[in-house]
């Protein structure tokens, strides 16, 4: 486990039921003065603050076979025949799967063109969205890899073998590119043609014919490419330097694409909280991937960020990441008219923000001049009017807050909150507006707005139960135009639910009026990773889905 000080000198580069899951190997992942209970409620804080080793997701390719590629066409020839009559057994099909993926061991994939044993093996792509095959950089078979990190592996059974394609950076996607799952078929034109193989995009097909018979389901494996993905990332232990460390980690951070676009698909946003980082979603976009009315519906993205700074400019950064997503997604063909964002505590204040409107009332208790009239250099008046104008995002539809602290918490009023607090290093760019500001030669501040960019909050400060920017929020009506839901988690020591808590936010600051839903999980702060919040979220997104 590193140590803090081992991210000082280096950069860190990044990009209800679920009958689907089929069992399949996973590897699982105090100051004197403080009274007792509030002792327990900061050393869970220091638990969560400080903690930023969580289990790792890492992927081990297995050793390869070796194998005959003639003898074992032959044998998916044989198989294929029974398959395609529907005179196969079980034991038929698993035969021709074991045959197939022995043979996927072996093959090198090169500008498109796949060679197994020396021997060239035609490829048929049916990707859809994902891309051509000769764009791809790998192919490998799921069934290879051993993965750690996950609680469960996500597998359909049917015909075929697994595989995980990586195509090349492009668009939102991350550094080390796209990692989408699809399923390989070795098909026959007749009982003497050659081979081919097709590649299925199963994040929309469920299904493959083996020259022109019967339906046959396609088995998938939605795990594997979730977990490459992970893997390949170096950011899963950024969580505390990333909260304390804002311009070390920013540009390697934002709105993040994990599945490829599809016209037809709604994108979900997930947005973490305080001292996380996107890794925290792993289980949840696992297991809701395991529903195939999600997987047809949804496509996924996440967006992470430097955690320390404050409330508004984070909310800035993540309102004009969601403008360039439908920007991008417009340019691909895709209309972006219908989105949903999830987000988990700190991550569900942000979401909501992104359907709020902001107006002259806060700024004028700030500010004693106009945005437009200040003396700044017009980088700072651009800035303060990004971080103080804005309108709702038209195309945000639905948001699902899980375990956020409408209220604030009082684990951040606390000394171990304001220890942190005082740790980090806030964005160069808001101290540079703040020393401009101070510099101006007219006072234009307010007394109160004179204390806040002397004193430039910090997340922390802001997520406090005196929080004037929640309070504000919290009083606020929630947008009409937009279906919000609950998620809160309850560790069961509140007989009375207005007493309850998740150990780090209480009930009566996670409950909103005016959801659509509320739904109580038995579970702590990390509410979002239960498997009662994500059946919840599925329900959800079925519900959104049937609406359509």
């Amino acid at each position: 486990m590193p140590h803090l000080s081992d991210f000082f000198d280096k950069k860190i580069v990044t990009g209800g039921e679920f009958p689907q899951v089929a069992p399949y190997p996973i590897v699982p992942a105090r100051p004197a003065s403080l009274p007792i209970h509030r002792l327990a409620a900061s050393l869970a804080a220091v638990a969560m603050l400080a903690s930023s080793c969580a289990s790792r997701v890492s992927v081990r390719k297995l050793p390869t076979p070796g194998v005959d590629a003639a003898e074992e066409i032959a044998t998916a020839r044989t198989l294929h025949a029974r398959l395609e009559s529907g005179s196969a057994s079980a034991a038929d099909r698993a035969a021709y799967n074991e045959s197939l993926r022995r043979l996927l061991h072996q093959a090198r994939l090169d500008d498109g063109n796949l060679t197994v044993g020396g021997q060239p093996l035609p490829v048929e792509d049916r990707l859809d969205g994902l891309g051509r095959i000769e764009a791809a950089e790998r192919l490998r078979p799921a069934d290879s890899l051993l993965i750690r990190g996950f609680r469960q592996r996500v597998v359909v059974d049917g015909v075929g073998a697994p595989v995980v394609v990586q195509f090349p950076p492009e668009g939102y996607s991350s550094h080390q590119g796209r990692y989408q799952p699809a399923t390989a078929i070795l098909d026959f034109d007749k009982a003497d043609g050659e081979p081919r193989l097709i590649l299925h995009d199963t994040l929309t097909h469920a299904e493959t014919t083996l020259s022109g018979s019967a339906p046959l389901p396609l088995r998938a494996d939605f795990t594997a490419p979730l977990a490459s993905r992970f893997a390949a990332e170096d950011l899963q232990r950024i969580n505390l330097p990333a909260m304390l460390l804002f311009d070390r980690f920013d540009s390697d951070l934002g709105l993040s694409q994990l599945d490829a676009t599809h016209p037809g698909k709604i994108p979900v946003v997930f947005v973490h909280g305080l001292k996380s980082s996107a890794i925290t979603w792993r289980d949840v976009l696992n297991e809701l991937r395991a529903d195939p009315v999600v997987r047809e519906r949804f496509e996924f993205w996440t967006f992470g960020y430097g955690t320390g700074a404050p409330i508004p400019y984070t909310a800035m950064k993540l309102r004009e990441g969601l403008k360039g997503m439908a920007t991008y997604r417009s340019h691909l063909g895709a209309q972006t008219n219908d989105v949903v964002l999830v987000g988990h505590s700190m991550g569900g204040l942000l979401s909501r923000l992104m359907t709020e409107q902001s107006g002259d009332e806060v700024w004028y208790q700030l500010f004693q001049k106009p945005v437009d009239e200040l003396p700044l250099p017009e980088r700072d008046r651009e800035t303060l009017r990004r971080m103080a104008y804005f309108e709702p995002l038209p195309f945000v539809r639905r948001v699902v807050f899980i375990a956020t602290p409408h209220g604030g918490s009082r684990i951040a009023d606390d000394a171990i909150g304001q220890i942190f607090s005082g740790l980090i290093q806030l964005p160069t760019q808001l101290l540079a507006l703040s020393n401009d500001v101070i510099r101006a030669p007219f006072a234009l501040l307010t007394p109160q707005g004179e204390q806040i960019v002397t004193r430039m909050p910090t997340s922390i400060h802001q997520l406090g139960s005196q929080s004037e920017l929640l309070r504000r929020l919290k009083q606020r009506p929630l947008n009409a135009a937009v279906t919000y839901h609950s998620i809160i988690g309850d560790r069961g020591l509140g007989e009375i639910l207005g007493e309850s808590s998740d150990g780090v936010v209480p009930y009566t600051s996670a409950h909103l009026s005016g959801t659509a839903s509320e739904e109580i999980v038995p579970a702590g702060h990390n509410a979002h990773q239960h498997p009662e919040a994500i059946a919840e979220l599925q329900r959800i997104l079925r519900e959104h889905a049937a609406r359509q």
